[in-house]
Protein backbone atom coordinates (compact mmCIF):
# COMPACT_ATOMS: atom_id res chain seq x y z
CA UNK A 1 0.00 0.00 0.00
CA UNK A 2 1.33 3.46 -0.81
CA UNK A 3 2.21 5.52 2.39
CA UNK A 4 -0.02 8.33 3.34
CA UNK A 5 2.90 10.90 3.44
CA UNK A 6 4.01 10.02 -0.45
CA UNK A 7 2.95 13.43 -2.04
CA UNK A 8 3.54 13.39 -6.24
CA UNK A 9 5.53 16.31 -7.39
CA UNK A 10 3.74 19.00 -10.06
CA UNK A 11 5.98 17.42 -13.11
CA UNK A 12 5.15 13.04 -11.69
CA UNK A 13 1.23 14.48 -11.32
CA UNK A 14 1.42 15.40 -15.30
CA UNK A 15 3.62 12.65 -15.84
CA UNK A 16 1.01 10.16 -14.83
CA UNK A 17 -1.93 12.09 -15.67
CA UNK A 18 -0.47 11.84 -19.26
CA UNK A 19 0.05 8.03 -19.12
CA UNK A 20 -3.99 7.55 -18.26
CA UNK A 21 -5.29 10.01 -20.87
CA UNK A 22 -3.37 7.88 -23.73
CA UNK A 23 -4.21 4.47 -22.04
CA UNK A 24 -7.78 5.62 -21.89
CA UNK A 25 -8.14 6.77 -25.31
CA UNK A 26 -6.75 3.62 -26.67
CA UNK A 27 -9.56 1.91 -24.41
CA UNK A 28 -12.18 3.79 -24.68
CA UNK A 29 -13.42 2.61 -28.71
CA UNK A 30 -12.30 -1.05 -27.12
CA UNK A 31 -14.51 -0.95 -24.52
CA UNK A 32 -17.32 -2.76 -25.93
CA UNK A 33 -14.96 -6.10 -26.83
CA UNK A 34 -13.12 -5.94 -23.20
CA UNK A 35 -16.56 -6.51 -21.30
CA UNK A 36 -16.19 -10.30 -22.66
CA UNK A 37 -12.47 -10.58 -20.84
CA UNK A 38 -12.85 -11.65 -17.72
CA UNK A 39 -9.33 -12.37 -16.88
CA UNK A 40 -8.62 -8.75 -17.87
CA UNK A 41 -11.10 -7.06 -15.85
CA UNK A 42 -10.60 -9.10 -12.75
CA UNK A 43 -6.98 -8.48 -13.05
CA UNK A 44 -7.74 -4.56 -13.52
CA UNK A 45 -10.84 -4.82 -10.24
CA UNK A 46 -7.97 -6.98 -7.94
CA UNK A 47 -5.27 -4.13 -8.63
CA UNK A 48 -7.72 -1.38 -7.62
CA UNK A 49 -8.75 -2.97 -4.42
CA UNK A 50 -5.45 -3.93 -3.83
CA UNK A 51 -5.07 -0.28 -3.24
CA UNK A 52 -6.98 -0.11 -0.18
CA UNK A 53 -5.67 -2.97 1.55
CA UNK A 54 -5.23 -1.86 5.61
CA UNK A 55 -8.24 0.47 4.73
CA UNK A 56 -11.76 1.13 5.82
CA UNK A 57 -14.74 1.22 3.58
CA UNK A 58 -18.32 1.07 3.86
CA UNK A 59 -17.38 0.23 7.60
CA UNK A 60 -15.43 -3.09 5.72
CA UNK A 61 -11.77 -2.97 6.35
CA UNK A 62 -9.80 -4.75 3.57
CA UNK A 63 -7.32 -7.45 5.55
CA UNK A 64 -5.58 -8.87 2.30
CA UNK A 65 -6.32 -10.23 -1.28
CA UNK A 66 -5.84 -13.99 -2.17
CA UNK A 67 -6.42 -16.37 -4.63
CA UNK A 68 -9.19 -18.75 -4.62
CA UNK A 69 -8.00 -22.76 -3.36
CA UNK A 70 -8.17 -25.35 -4.60
CA UNK A 71 -7.33 -23.73 -7.90
CA UNK A 72 -8.00 -26.77 -10.20
CA UNK A 73 -11.36 -27.37 -8.81
CA UNK A 74 -12.05 -23.53 -9.19
CA UNK A 75 -10.73 -23.71 -13.13
CA UNK A 76 -11.01 -19.50 -12.83
CA UNK A 77 -14.16 -19.39 -12.38
CA UNK A 78 -13.47 -17.46 -8.87
CA UNK A 79 -11.68 -14.82 -10.07
CA UNK A 80 -10.19 -14.03 -5.73
CA UNK A 81 -10.57 -13.55 -2.26
CA UNK A 82 -11.45 -10.56 -0.24
CA UNK A 83 -10.78 -11.08 3.85
CA UNK A 84 -12.70 -8.75 5.63
CA UNK A 85 -12.85 -7.15 8.46
CA UNK A 86 -16.29 -6.47 9.75
CA UNK A 87 -17.47 -5.02 13.39
CA UNK A 88 -18.90 -7.31 15.25
CA UNK A 89 -18.26 -10.45 13.41
CA UNK A 90 -15.58 -12.95 12.58
CA UNK A 91 -13.67 -12.48 9.25
CA UNK A 92 -15.56 -12.20 6.82
CA UNK A 93 -14.08 -14.57 3.01
CA UNK A 94 -15.69 -12.46 0.03
CA UNK A 95 -15.31 -14.56 -3.42
CA UNK A 96 -15.60 -12.57 -6.27
CA UNK A 97 -16.34 -13.52 -9.62
CA UNK A 98 -16.56 -11.59 -12.97
CA UNK A 99 -19.34 -13.00 -15.27
CA UNK A 100 -18.76 -11.57 -18.68
CA UNK A 101 -20.36 -14.57 -20.52
CA UNK A 102 -22.99 -13.24 -23.09
CA UNK A 103 -22.91 -17.17 -24.36
CA UNK A 104 -26.45 -17.91 -22.18
CA UNK A 105 -25.52 -21.68 -22.01
CA UNK A 106 -21.75 -20.92 -20.71
CA UNK A 107 -23.32 -18.37 -17.83
CA UNK A 108 -25.83 -20.89 -16.33
CA UNK A 109 -23.19 -23.66 -16.50
CA UNK A 110 -20.81 -21.23 -14.65
CA UNK A 111 -24.11 -19.98 -12.25
CA UNK A 112 -24.54 -24.17 -11.41
CA UNK A 113 -20.87 -24.15 -10.54
CA UNK A 114 -21.27 -21.14 -8.28
CA UNK A 115 -23.54 -22.54 -6.09
CA UNK A 116 -21.13 -24.42 -3.98
CA UNK A 117 -18.71 -21.32 -3.72
CA UNK A 118 -18.73 -21.87 0.54
CA UNK A 119 -16.44 -25.32 -0.28
CA UNK A 120 -14.15 -22.57 -1.42
CA UNK A 121 -13.60 -21.33 1.83
CA UNK A 122 -16.15 -18.36 1.05
CA UNK A 123 -18.47 -16.78 3.14
CA UNK A 124 -20.28 -15.03 0.81
CA UNK A 125 -19.83 -14.22 -3.15
CA UNK A 126 -19.85 -10.91 -5.07
CA UNK A 127 -20.87 -11.51 -8.94
CA UNK A 128 -19.85 -8.25 -11.29
CA UNK A 129 -21.60 -8.03 -14.66
CA UNK A 130 -22.06 -5.42 -17.21
CA UNK A 131 -25.59 -4.04 -16.26
CA UNK A 132 -26.83 -4.13 -19.50
CA UNK A 133 -26.43 -7.81 -19.77
CA UNK A 134 -29.05 -8.22 -17.12
CA UNK A 135 -31.47 -6.34 -18.34
CA UNK A 136 -32.08 -8.80 -21.62
CA UNK A 137 -33.84 -11.87 -19.96
CA UNK A 138 -32.59 -13.96 -22.48
CA UNK A 139 -29.08 -13.78 -21.31
CA UNK A 140 -30.06 -14.57 -17.97
CA UNK A 141 -28.68 -17.92 -16.17
CA UNK A 142 -31.81 -20.25 -15.39
CA UNK A 143 -30.13 -20.45 -12.16
CA UNK A 144 -29.42 -16.81 -11.07
CA UNK A 145 -32.25 -16.84 -8.63
CA UNK A 146 -31.09 -19.75 -6.49
CA UNK A 147 -27.53 -18.36 -6.49
CA UNK A 148 -29.22 -14.84 -5.46
CA UNK A 149 -31.18 -16.65 -2.59
CA UNK A 150 -31.13 -15.95 0.87
CA UNK A 151 -30.36 -19.83 1.58
CA UNK A 152 -27.42 -19.52 -0.81
CA UNK A 153 -26.06 -15.85 -0.19
CA UNK A 154 -24.79 -14.57 -3.51
CA UNK A 155 -25.18 -10.82 -4.29
CA UNK A 156 -25.15 -9.29 -8.05
CA UNK A 157 -23.19 -6.26 -8.32
CA UNK A 158 -23.83 -4.02 -12.23
CA UNK A 159 -20.85 -3.30 -13.71
CA UNK A 160 -20.90 0.34 -15.60
CA UNK A 161 -18.98 1.60 -18.53
CA UNK A 162 -17.19 4.24 -16.45
CA UNK A 163 -16.08 1.74 -13.68
CA UNK A 164 -14.95 -0.81 -16.54
CA UNK A 165 -12.90 1.64 -17.77
CA UNK A 166 -11.26 2.83 -14.79
CA UNK A 167 -10.06 -0.30 -13.43
CA UNK A 168 -9.07 -1.54 -16.91
CA UNK A 169 -6.96 1.87 -17.39
CA UNK A 170 -5.47 1.53 -14.01
CA UNK A 171 -4.61 -2.48 -15.13
CA UNK A 172 -3.16 -0.94 -18.53
CA UNK A 173 -1.12 1.97 -16.95
CA UNK A 174 0.62 -0.23 -14.66
CA UNK A 175 1.19 -2.69 -16.94
CA UNK A 176 2.83 -0.18 -19.55
CA UNK A 177 4.16 1.99 -16.91
CA UNK A 178 8.25 1.28 -18.20
CA UNK A 179 7.07 2.64 -21.47
CA UNK A 180 5.56 6.06 -19.76
CA UNK A 181 8.52 6.06 -17.34
CA UNK A 182 6.76 5.85 -14.61
CA UNK A 183 6.79 3.77 -11.37
CA UNK A 184 4.95 1.42 -9.49
CA UNK A 185 4.76 3.79 -6.20
CA UNK A 186 3.86 6.80 -8.57
CA UNK A 187 1.05 5.57 -10.32
CA UNK A 188 -0.59 4.02 -6.88
CA UNK A 189 -0.04 7.60 -5.51
CA UNK A 190 -1.74 9.15 -8.73
CA UNK A 191 -5.07 6.74 -7.82
CA UNK A 192 -5.02 7.26 -4.44
CA UNK A 193 -5.58 10.83 -5.53
CA UNK A 194 -7.93 10.81 -8.29
CA UNK A 195 -9.64 7.39 -8.22
CA UNK A 196 -9.61 6.66 -4.47
CA UNK A 197 -10.97 3.37 -3.87
CA UNK A 198 -12.79 5.04 -1.24
CA UNK A 199 -14.78 7.14 -3.20
CA UNK A 200 -16.22 4.56 -5.74
CA UNK A 201 -19.87 3.58 -5.68
CA UNK A 202 -18.51 0.22 -7.59
CA UNK A 203 -15.80 -0.78 -4.41
CA UNK A 204 -18.33 0.16 -2.06
CA UNK A 205 -20.80 -2.22 -3.22
CA UNK A 206 -18.79 -4.96 -3.51
CA UNK A 207 -17.45 -4.58 0.23
CA UNK A 208 -20.91 -3.76 1.45
CA UNK A 209 -21.64 -7.29 0.15
CA UNK A 210 -18.94 -8.85 3.08
CA UNK A 211 -22.06 -7.39 5.58
CA UNK A 212 -24.92 -9.37 4.35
Amino acid sequence: MTSPDFQLSSSDFRAVATAFAVERQVLTPELAQSIADKEKIAAGLLLWLSLAIGRTIANVCIESIDRIYPPGRNQGLIDFKVVCLVPDRDRVYLGVCVLPFTDPKLLDEACTRLLVYKDFGLDRLCLLRQNDLMTDVRLLPLCLPKLLSTDIGGHFIPLKSKDLLTLLAILSVFKHKHQHELTTEMIRAYVLQTEPPSKSELIHNILTTAQF
